[in-house]
This record gives structure tokens, sequence and C-alpha cells, in this order.
């Protein structure tokens, strides 16, 4: 390797000799072979050990800080130095995307224009699902440049990723417009301006589509025409159009309701056949309930079944097993379902089906009520149930009970069985086996933990090790460290609580092995990198030692930026790590793009930091671009987002002095609408209003005064009349009707789930309930399977009397739905009798009937719950626990309470917690951290510190530093 050559830490040989460009080129094409793969930190990597090879070999200098070269001989390079020539762009294919903004300054323009027009650009951005805005930006300018204003509009078709970074594309002419979109089909969706592009584009297109070969042009793009739009195409040709493009498009709501209405009438006078569905399944949750009559038809087609069952609701997958189970035996049911159809199918039906065997059961995806009940009707009586080949998802109803009673010779065994379906692992189960098997070894070598070898450590799984006490992680001797470091660089922490006392443990272990009996600030980039997902665990006081004077501050800014890259990280140490990046990059209100775009995840931690970003152009592309990445955002993210777009519109408006209220900022908004302000809403035009109703209609959380004010707007644009169309556009603006008005409504049943999440109190269900059942013509006793799953919440909205009117039968096959809902607890005492009834006395009910029964469980007093065995207490639905009463709450013993497992005992509330003794709490705490012992957490708001021994390690050195530098 070239003299100073730092290699990418890809998990693969790199030659030991780059040598000249060939060799080079050989690399890149090795790494491109894997690049659809690789992180995006790795392709990064790439990029840059790249750059540093070009730059070292052919020009001489080196693009590393001072203090890190390797050769006097070598300068800092020029920046202005055109080293990004046609043959390293060609070199680089897909890793292009991963350059930096300043690198594309380094391109001379002749060569980076004929690389754009060359096939090569092309071949390298189809491998590329995403670039950086700033880059693309950077590198969409220098495009336009290279073919100029009058002539970019013809060379649309050579954008390629780019495409995705045009903010105003021109008007174009039909033709165009086609070739642009396609250049957009590989764009992310989730960017509004995105979106709106392809819709204006597709609107072009449509205007000029003359006949089913002009629609069929448009391809995935069609999933931008407006619902009307689509009902204007003839029923002969949408049908074909929805064939062909099968499950390649995703279609809103609206859409698939216009579909749906337009090829199935609601009175199905004419019924689809089974292949007529086959061919539909892509638009199905826009079918009537009426539409599934045949499906019986396609029954052996199983993985059609699968497919048109995908995006349905639940009511409407009950309709289909309603339509099944009249005449198809429960046993064929089991062996011909398979995903979400499956996973609906009741457990009375299962126990109709008789299965005896896990070779009935098959590699299928059973929900957890249902792989409860198949582990203990095949699995508890069979002694070695671990030696089964594969449990998959049954692995979920594996109880705790069943693993104790595991022999101490079969351990492990059990361990290696529970750990080949990680996904399928809850943390309490994790919690159970490594227990049992930690338990065994120390009953072959006490103290095996402080003297565990390398091989010892290998036999046991990561996931299972992850759960070793905090005290015998502290114990583990460093001999072991190179396999420990090897297994938490590649751990997943999905199994273990995310309060639990064995990651700061282990992480501080790990910064042990790494440092080698050395100060921390000695640690590489290299070395942070091997800390794998514990990287995320670190806390600011770790990561600040990393700053120390022994080392280049490089390592803290590459360990932040990798952190960027967390989806979860402590709450506990976000204030001080926002701090620190703070500290270590600056105000983030003077980032430019390319450092937001790097480090913003982070910055979005914290909602203050959030409000306070400044409203610079270019800041809105990078929250919508980091918003794409994250699993999970904040109400300030969608705050500042609807002010950088409010305010950067308003701006450009005030001259004209038009409405602040637009269609166009309303269906870039979607569900951030709901921080209009009142006065805004009410200046809002009616035609805006009535264009975009339904986008309106999404938004689940209005105020009472916001709603007040949309309310107006229907009364003056809608009503008298309301049809049943208009309620389903309409969706959680109904919410805002009074209890009066909600009783006139035309509520179709089979769409109520829609609405359902809307903020509806128990009074407004009750009118919900009694407009639905008299649009419908339905009274309770006549309530299917299907109708109270379609119900939904607003079965909620049925009085106690009502509540005892339901089949028992419908409700036993419905309760895995219904249990889902979250009632007033007066209602969900009035459910748990009929569940009494159904199922028999608490006191009996195992893990499937607890699980099935969700929210329901919430509805016991407290004499029922001490009826109920421990081992269940873990089978109880998440939401289910914050439902229970805190009297009742209270009234629960420790081993219940412990038996919670850390993911239910992390739902406890406040309220809940006020009403328990010290015993009590601290068995709750014990649940929610995974620990067997009385280890406490000794600090609450930052990482465990580092204990005398450790720091004394680390800091030894430094001092030896220091008193030496002293002397001097």
């Amino acid at each position: 390797m070239l003299l100073g050559a730092s290699k990418p830490a890809l998990g693969m040989k790199l030659p030991s000799d780059v040598g000249g460009r060939q060799n080079l080129k050989k690399l890149l094409d090795m790494l491109k072979e894997t690049f659809v793969g690789m992180s995006e930190d790795q392709t990064t990597q790439v990029v840059k050990w790249e750059k540093e090879q070009i730059m070292e070999k052919y020009f001489n200098c080196t693009t590393r800080p001072a203090a890190d070269q390797r050769s006097s001989s070598m300068e800092r390079c020029n920046p202005k130095r055109k080293w990004l020539d046609s043959d390293t762009l060609n070199m680089m294919g897909p890793y292009i995307a991963k350059l930096a903004p300043k690198d594309v300054d380094s391109a001379p323009t002749k060569e980076l224009c004929e690389f754009f027009s060359s096939h090569k650009f092309t071949e390298a951005t189809n491998m590329v699902s995403n670039m950086n805005p700033s880059l693309g930006r950077k590198f969409l300018k220098r495009f336009q440049e290279c073919f100029g204003t009058n002539v970019f509009s013809k060379n649309v078709d050579k954008l390629g990723i780019l495409a995705c970074h045009v903010s105003n594309a021109p008007d174009l002419d039909p033709d165009l417009s086609q070739k642009l979109l396609s250049e957009l089909n590989s764009c992310d969706d989730g960017n509004p301006k995105i979106k709106q592009m392809k819709k204006r584009l597709v609107k072009a297109v449509f205007s000029n589509a003359t006949d089913i070969r002009g629609l069929q042009k448009l391809g995935k793009s069609l999933a931008f025409l407006t619902p009307s739009d689509l009902s204007k195409i003839s029923k002969a040709d949408l049908k074909d159009i929805i064939t062909n493009l099968g499950s390649s498009v995703r279609w809103t709501r609206a859409q698939m309701r216009a579909i749906g209405k337009k090829l199935q009438d609601k009175k199905c006078n004419k019924s689809m056949s089974g292949q007529d569905l086959l061919a539909l399944k892509s638009v199905a949750e826009g079918l009537p309930r009426c539409a599934f009559k045949h499906v019986k038809e396609i029954l052996n087609d199983t993985e059609g079944m699968k497919n048109i069952a995908q995006r349905m609701r639940k009511g409407q997958r009950m309709a289909i097993l309603q339509e099944l189970l009249g005449d198809v035996a429960p046993s064929l049911l089991v062996q011909k379902l398979s995903g979400r159809l499956l996973g609906s199918l009741p457990l009375s039906t299962l126990v109709e089906a008789n299965i005896v065997s896990l070779d009935q059961v098959g590699d299928k995806t059973w929900s957890r009520s249902q792989a409860a009940f198949l582990a203990k009707k095949i699995l508890n009586g069979n002694k070695f149930w671990y030696r089964v080949k594969k449990l998959r998802s049954v692995m979920q109803g594996i109880t705790c009970e069943m693993i104790d009673a595991v022999s101490d010779s079969d351990t492990g065994d059990m361990g290696q069985a529970v750990t080949e379906d990680p996904q399928w692992l809850s943390k309490h189960q994790a919690g159970c086996a490594a227990r049992k098997l930690f338990a065994s070894l120390e009953k072959e070598r006490a103290d095996y933990f402080k003297t565990i070898t390398e091989e010892e450590m290998k036999n046991i799984s990561t996931c299972l090790l992850l759960q070793l006490p905090p005290s015998k992680v502290e114990d583990l001797p460093d001999s072991v460290c190179p396999t420990l470091l090897d297994k938490i660089e590649e751990a997943d922490l999905s199994s273990l609580p995310q309060r639990s006392l064995s990651r700061p443990a282990f992480t501080e272990r790990a910064l042990r092995c790494l440092a080698n009996g050395t100060d921390l600030s000695m640690l590489t980039e290299e070395d942070v990198s091997r800390l794998g997902p514990f990287l995320c665990e670190l806390s600011p006081a770790q990561l600040k030692v990393m700053r120390g004077p022994l080392m280049a501050p490089e390592v803290l800014k590459s360990s932040l930026r990798a952190m960027a890259s967390c989806q979860q990280i402590p709450r506990r140490h976000v204030a001080d790590l926002v701090q620190l990046v703070n500290d270590t990059f600056g105000d983030p209100s003077n980032w430019s793009p390319e450092t937001m775009e790097e480090l913003g995840a982070l910055v979005l931690l914290d909602d203050n930091t959030i409000s306070t970003l400044p409203n610079k152009p270019w800041l809105k592309a990078v929250l919508y671009f980091l918003k794409s990445k994250l699993k999970h955002t904040s109400k300030a993210l969608g705050k500042k987002i609807f002010d950088l777009t409010t305010t950067a519109s308003n701006a450009a408006r005030k001259k004209r002095a038009a409405e602040q209220v637009t269609a166009e900022m309303i269906e870039e908004l979607g569900m951030n609408n709901v921080y209009w302000s009142v006065e805004q809403l009410d200046g809002m035009s009616d035609q805006t209003f009535l264009a975009t109703v339904e986008t309106l209609g999404d938004v689940p959380d209005y105020n009472a005064d916001q709603l007040a004010v949309l309310k107006s707007k229907i009364d003056k644009n809608l009503v008298p009349e309301i049809t049943e169309s208009e309620v389903k556009q309409l969706g959680c603006l109904t919410w805002g009707f009074s209890g009066e008005d909600l009783e006139t409504l035309p509520f179709p049943l089979d769409t109520l789930e829609e609405t359902a999440n809307c903020g509806w109190n128990e009074s407004q269900m009750e009118s919900v309930w009694k407009g639905a059942s008299k649009y419908n013509n339905l009274t309770v006793k006549q309530l299917k399977a299907a109708d109270m799953v379609m119900l939904s919440r607003f079965i909620c909205g049925l009085d106690s009397t009502e509540i005892r009117q339901l089949n028992i039968d419908a409700f036993k096959d419905a309760v895995g739905s219904v249990g889902s809902v979250a009632c007033s607890y007066s209602k969900s005492q009035e459910l748990k009798r009929l569940a009494v009834s159904a199922f028999g006395n608490p006191n009996s009910w195992d893990e499937a009937q607890v699980s099935e029964l969700g929210n329901i469980v919430a509805g016991l007093d407290a004499t029922e719950f001490a009826s109920l065995n421990s081992s269940v207490f873990s089978f109880i639905s998440k939401p289910c626990i914050a439902l229970i009463p805190p009297r009742i709450f209270a009234s629960l013993n420790v081993d219940q309470l412990l038996s919670l497992g850390p993911d239910n005992a992390a739902m406890v509330t406040s309220g809940q917690q006020a009403e328990m003794t010290d015993e009590q709490l601290a068995a709750v705490e014990r649940a929610a951290t995974g620990s067997t012992d009385q280890e406490q957490r000794t600090d609450h708001s930052g990482a465990p510190s580092m204990s005398a021994e450790g720091i004394s390690a680390f800091m030894m050195p430094l001092l030896f530093l220091l008193m030496g530098l002293l002397l001097l």
C-alpha cells in the first residue's frame, strides 16, 4: 500500500500494494460488487481512501492533517488542483455519490461534461439510490453549466440521480416531461418537493394521453394521478393498467377508493371473480367487502392470497376469512394461508385445525398469540423442543418456564436454538435463556466468567452474552478481549433492554480492551469503529476523554459523525451530547449544508436546537433528507419544516398579497398542517379548502379551535347534504362535528377504521356508532366478526347493554382485533365480562389467550389480576399496561411484576408507580433493566462512571507524560 495510506474498514482484504491506477481500478471494481450492501460510512471511507491514494501517488501531496503526514517530502494539496479527471471519474463509478461537494470543483469542466454525456455516468448513477442534497446541487449546477440554459431541457434524460435535486423544473412538453419522469423514478418520494414535481409532470403527460398506450407510458408514475383523473379512465383501461403495474405502485387510500368505485359498484350486482381479485391486488384496500365473495376460487394460490391481503385493513381481512371459514376446513386454511391473512386467523380456528406437529406449521409467520398457542400445544410436552431444527416465528411463544425446564447438560443446545432466529426473540426470552445458560456454566466452574477462555466465549452466542450482568462483564479477563471485541462489533442490541445495566458495562469493558492499559485519548478512528453499535452508547463524558492532548481531535469528530447514524441514543446522554457537538463543530446556526447533512441527526435529538436553526434556503431539503433516515421524528422537526415552508412562501408572495394558505403548501406539508394558526386557516379560500380537504382530513390531532374553523368551512361548502363519499374525504375533520351531527352522517361501516385514530372521546364514539348502525341498517345482535373488526375503536361507543348482546362466537373470532382498541375502564370491564363468557375465568387464561385479548385485559379487577399466572404477564400487550388503573396495578405481587419483562415494565406510568410500595418499585426496576439481582443504576443522568481501577489504568500514562514535561 502507498506510504501513508489508510485502508477502509470494510471487512475485506485489500491489496498490499496499490501501485498504479490500474490496480486502483481493479480494487474499486472489486468493491463496486458489494456497493449496494455497504453502509454509507463504508462507502464514504472508500472515497476518502481513494482520494488520498490519487493525491499522494500522482501529485506528491497529501490531504491529511499535518500531524498525520507520513512523508516530509509531501506538502498539503492545493485545493484548486484538478485531480478529479475523466479517468478518476470513470474509475470511481457509484462512489461519486460519496464525494464531498468541494471535490466537484476539482473536476476539469471539459472532462466532467464529457462524463455527464457518456454512458459511464448513467451506469454509475444507476447503482446509486441516494445522494446528499449539497453534493446533488453541486453536481447539478455543473451539469447545467455543461449544457447551458437553453439546452438543459433537452438533456433531462441524462440527469440520472441528479434529477432528484432539480428544485424547479422548467415547463416541459409532454415528451420531455415523460423523460424527466423516468429520471425521477429512483428518487425518494418522502420529499414532498419530488412528489409535487412528479404530479406536475404526470399532469402534463396525462393531458396528452389519448389512449391506453399513452397512459401505459407513465408506468409507476400513474401513482401521481389524482383520484379525479383516475376516475376519468375507462373501466377496461383502468383494469389493464392496474393489472400490468402489479405491486410496483403504492396507491393512496383516496386513489384506491376511486379505483374501487370505478371497478366495483357498492351493491356488487356483478361480483368480482377470484382472478379479478388477483389482478387488482395492489388496490384491494379500496374494494368494498362484497367484492371478496369469490375469494375461495383462488385459495390454492398461496402467494396471490398473501399479496391481496398485504395492504388490506383488518376488517377486510376478517371479511375474507369469514367467506373462507364457512366452507373450508380449518386444517386446510392453516395449510393454504400465509402472511397477514394467516396472522388474522382466530385462535379458535387453530384449535379446530388440530395441529399436532411442527410439520403442519411449516415455514410460516404466526402472530404472537398464535405462536404461544402452538408452542404450548406442540412443544410444551416435548422434553427436547430446543432440538427442533428451526422454530422460526413459533419462537415468540416459548415461555421462560419452558426454558427453565431444560437440563443443565442441554443448555448449550437450548441457547443455540433460541438464537437461530433472533428477530423472533423478545428481550424477556433472551434474559431467561441467558440466565439459564450462565447458571449452568457457573455450576461447571464457580468463577467461569473470571477465567473464561476465548474458545468458551466463542461458544456463547452474542445475543445471550450481551445479557451478562455488569459485575461479570467487569470481571472478564483481558485475554478474551479479541473475541469480545469481535462480538461487540457484530452485536444486535435489539434483544437487550434499553435501560439494561449491561449496556454501559459492555461499553466500558470494550473501551478498556481497546485502550489496552493506556489512556482513552490514544484511541484511533479504527479503534472506535470496533465498538459497533456500542458506539451509540458512549456517554459525552467518555467522548470528551478522546479529545485529550495525546490524540488528534479528528477521532472525536469522526466518532460524532458515526454517531449521527445511530437510530437509538440513550435519552440521558442527549443534552450533553448535543452540547459536545456544539463545542466541537460550532453553533449549528452557522453550519454549512454539508455539516448539517453529516451531523444534523444529532441536532434533531434536541427540540430547542431544532427551533433555533436559521431559515436558510437549503435547510428544508436537508431536513427532509435527514428525516428519511430516522425511525422517529419529533413534533419540533415537523414545526420547523412547517415554518420553513410557510415563511419562505409568504416572503415570495408579499408583493401580490395572495392568501397565506395555498393548496400547494397544504399538499407539501401533509401531517404538518396541524401547525396552521386559527387565523391562517380562517383565511384559507373555499377553493383551496375543497381542493385539499382529503389532505387536511388525514391529520389526526387538530386542537378544538382549529377544528371549529375547519367545521365552518365544511358547513359553508358541503352542508346541507354530506354524501358517503364526502364523509370518507373528510376523515378526521368529522371529529369536529357535534354529537347530534355525527348521528346523522352517512358513515360506511367498512371505512370506519380509517378515522379510528382521530382524537374521539367516548361520547363522540357513541354518536358515530349510532349514526353508522342507522346508516348501515345494523343492530348489535347482527354484528358479525368482520363488522366488529371494522368498527375498530368505535366499538367503545356501544353501551353496556349492547356489549352484552354481542354474539359470543363472532366475538371470539374478532377478539384479536377488538383487543387492540383502547376503551375507557368501564367499557373494558364490559368487554372483559364478554371475554370471560367466551374463554372462561381469568385464572384459566394462558399466554395465547392473554396475548389475543390485548387491551381487554385492562378491564380485570384486582382479584382477577391476582389470579393470573405470573407466566402470562410478559404476554400482555404493551399498550395495555398503561390502561390498567393505578390502584389495580398496585395490587400485583412482586413475582407478577418481575414477570412483566423489560418491554412491559418500561410502559408502567408515573401514576401507577405512585401507588406502589418500595418493594414493588424495585421489582419493576429490575424487570425494566433485565437485572437478575439487586444491582442498581448508580448514575441516572449520565453514563455510568468508570471504576477507580479503570480510571487509574487510563490516566497513568498521561500523568507520567505531564510529570516528564514539568521536569524538562
